[in-house]
């Protein structure tokens, strides 16, 4: 299946989710790459690595037609040459959202390894809710996916359990708001949530 999710907030600010089902040939075949993109594909190696990156490359170059080459700064976050971008897989499942000024999407499926490293990435006020919750493994993964949205927009050098901290909500909630500590700011983020195939979807707005 090809192009299965085109969200459009506005012309500059667009997400869309690819579900994977061809082959790597099929694939290749349906997505326009770059020069630059056959480049870096040729350097993988893994077969599920190439899956993940093609399904993420259709995603932006048909989901959201941009064919402007991808630009990495130094600490490994791509970028749009006019806008933001971030990139996500949870195979089958893969996405790109372009944004204006800041980009950051997790996709993310229910797994008990959340679980087991909750204290890694989770405050103990955030532990609390999560126990409260009578879905916690999907609070737990909403929780982590949040937090790898806003690690995304602001790249390296944030505590997840210190600094990127969730308030409280309901599993099935649209809308989270969270805090940036950094830097002596406290920066405040909406972000949008919701499931698609079981995976849950998390970026901020």
């Amino acid at each position: 299946m090809p192009l299965m999710l085109h969200l459009r907030h506005s012309d500059d600010f667009q997400i869309a989710f690819w579900h994977l089902e061809e082959t790597l040939e099929e694939l290749q075949r349906t997505c326009t790459l770059t020069p630059a993109d056959e480049a870096e594909f040729v350097k993988l190696n893994h077969e599920k690595r190439k899956r993940e990156w093609l399904a993420s490359r259709a995603a932006l170059r048909i989901g959201l037609a941009s064919a402007e080459s991808v630009q990495y700064a130094p600490t490994g976050k791509p970028k749009l040459e006019s806008s933001e971008m971030s990139l996500s897989h949870c195979l089958p499942i893969a996405g790109a959202l372009i944004h204006p000024t800041h980009a950051g999407m997790d996709i993310q499926i229910p797994d008990e390894k959340i679980g087991r490293i909750r204290t890694k990435f989770a405050h103990p006020e955030e532990l609390e809710a999560a126990e409260r919750s009578d879905r916690e493994l999907d609070y737990l993964t909403i929780l982590w996916s949040a937090k790898e949205a806003l690690f995304k927009v602001y790249g390296q050098g944030l505590h997840f359990a210190e600094q990127l901290r969730i308030d409280p909500f309901k599993v099935g909630q649209r809308e989270l708001t969270a805090t940036v500590h950094r830097e002596g700011e406290s920066i405040q983020h909406k972000l949008s949530c919701f499931q698609l195939m079981g995976h849950w979807v998390v970026y901020v707005i």
